[in-house]
């Protein structure tokens, strides 16, 4: 116990692959990745076995991901995938069909189903299940353990929450690594010899990206950045504006109903065929022609959606959403555009055309790294995490500011990491207080990651002692208490997520 003074104020079917390091483990077996996302979910594994490695998909009508959706009908009976994405209509006839659950992990929102109020580690439970037997019954494949991958700006909470429905669901999490991340890991092979490597993983829900040093078999990530915007907000949006349009052929406008104040079933319908709209315009940038039936009062709607809609849409969400994230990123990446050797693309939103013409624009068509089975990439390269061995080590310092403006580290770059506990310390006043300001940062202070403020006896009157961990869900947790004060002031805690880590195969997996 140390005292110090604190400061008071992815390929189809079954193929052999070669994904062999020198220095990479020798382990055998099967290996399961699962990326589970607001829209679609994929899941690969990759068999090692004295003939080598090979890897397949195990996705839904061969080599597809299974959509993220949800149906239980009113005799509780549960679908999941693409039979509800196909069917969705009917569904919604003899229940409800739910989308976008991922979204509410870490939240206190509950779902209401068919008049049954469900958490959200309730509805993934039932997806995960459904996914894990569908798996088991299609390809034969227990997917009893597994390695998860999980957008940059997932909450400790929501984190927490899927390894609680993944073991709910019979699915152990042997560990968490970030989509961007293992989306670079599934691709390393094309980037052999780069030294920076992007990596841009747009989803349905959240936008990742990672800033990556390459430097021999050692990964590190520089920055780690996300938001959460996707493919889903681009379907809203063209729904909210589809609905203005139909409003503004009503003669009678006492008649008009605001898109959000139209059922939950009948937002859904017209989500859901906008999103039909936008991968078909995506695909062959011609109009396309929208038809909604039995959508509430207005009946049977057409409307012919033009090419030039669709861009007024997505172009302003990828030039202030979408590249204001990249340069968020470089600039805390402290690198130029032109210092990055390769730009790696992934997630199901990277299809739009508008935001590959951005990325290209920004970085060089030479640049652009598209993988053909995109959407699986980020499973298949957290289903290497084991193979490649190594363990997640800190890229940056986490340390308390002392009352001279020093940093004290709690945890050491390069050598503490994901399972790492501290030492416990001790803490006390420099000074009078009527409380003890304590300020968590990074190793040179830029990045403040939580204050705790706790309220004190006075000078030399108390012990303030701290405790760390770094969880194997990528969480820092830091917590502070003292004897001498009430008891709801005795234990506080600061979780922080959003931290960055290297990767050295030659370092032991845990």
């Amino acid at each position: 116990m140390q005292v110090c003074i604190a400061y008071s104020r992815f390929w189809t079917g079954l193929a052999l692959i070669s994904i062999n390091h020198k220095g990479e483990n020798e382990m055998t077996g099967n290996f399961i990745g699962i990326d589970f996302g607001t829209t679609n979910t994929s899941v690969v594994m990759i068999l090692k076995d004295q003939y080598g490695e090979r890897i397949k998909l195990l996705g839904e009508n061969g080599e597809f991901p299974f959509a993220s959706l949800l149906s239980i009908d009113y005799n509780n009976k549960v679908q999941i995938g693409n039979e509800v994405k196909k069917n969705r209509d009917s569904l919604a006839e003899v229940g409800q069909v739910v989308s976008s659950f991922k979204t509410l992990l870490g939240t206190n929102n509950k779902l209401r189903i068919n008049n049954n109020e469900f958490t959200p580690v309730e509805v993934v439970t039932k997806y995960l299940e459904c996914l894990k037997s569908f798996i088991l019954k299609t390809h034969s494949v227990d997917i009893s353990e597994a390695v998860f991958s999980f957008p940059v700006d997932f909450s400790p909470e929501a984190r927490t929450e899927l390894r609680e429905a993944a073991k709910m669901a019979g699915i152990k999490v042997n560990n968490l690594i970030s989509e961007s991340t293992a989306a670079y890991l599934a691709t390393r092979e094309s980037t052999k010899g780069l030294s920076r490597v992007m990596v841009i993983d747009w989803g349905g829900g959240t936008l990742d990206i990672s800033i990556l040093e390459i430097e021999g078999s050692i990964v590190k990530e520089t920055t780690v950045y996300g938001e959460k915007i996707g493919g889903d907000d681009i379907d809203k949006e063209l729904a909210e504006r589809i609905h203005s349009q139909f409003n503004l052929k009503i003669d009678d406008k006492s008649n008009c109903v605001q898109f959000n104040e139209m059922s939950y079933e009948q937002r859904d319908k017209m989500i859901s065929a906008c999103e039909r709209a936008k991968i078909e315009i995506s695909e062959d940038g011609e109009d396309y022609l929208l038809t909604i039936r039995n959508y509430g009062k207005y009946g049977t709607k057409t409307l012919m959606i033009s090419n030039d809609m669709f861009s007024d849409i997505v172009k302003p969400i990828i030039r202030n959403k979408v590249l204001n994230a990249i340069d968020i990123a470089m600039n805390r990446a402290e690198v130029s555009k032109g210092s990055i050797d390769a730009v790696i693309i992934a997630g199901g939103s990277s299809n739009l055309r508008p935001f590959a013409d951005a990325i290209e624009n920004v970085f060089g068509i030479e640049k652009i790294i598209r993988p053909e089975k995109f959407q699986f990439i980020s499973a298949q390269g957290a289903a290497m995490m084991p193979l490649i061995g190594g363990k997640f080590k800190l890229n940056d310092d986490i340390g308390i500011v002392l009352s001279d403006e020093s940093i004290f580290p709690l945890f050491r770059k390069n050598i503490d990491g994901v399972g790492s506990k501290g030492d416990t310390h001790t803490f006390s006043l420099v000074e009078d207080s009527p409380d003890a300001h304590f300020i968590i940062t990074n190793g040179n202070g830029r990045i403040v990651y939580g204050k705790v403020d706790i309220p004190t006896k006075g000078f030399l009157k108390e012990r303030l002692i701290v405790n760390s961990s770094i969880d194997f869900d990528q969480i820092a947790r830091i917590s502070i208490k003292s004897d001498s004060v009430p008891d709801e002031y005795k234990n506080n805690s600061v979780e922080i997520s959003k931290l960055t880590y290297y990767l050295n195969p030659q370092d032991s997996f845990s």
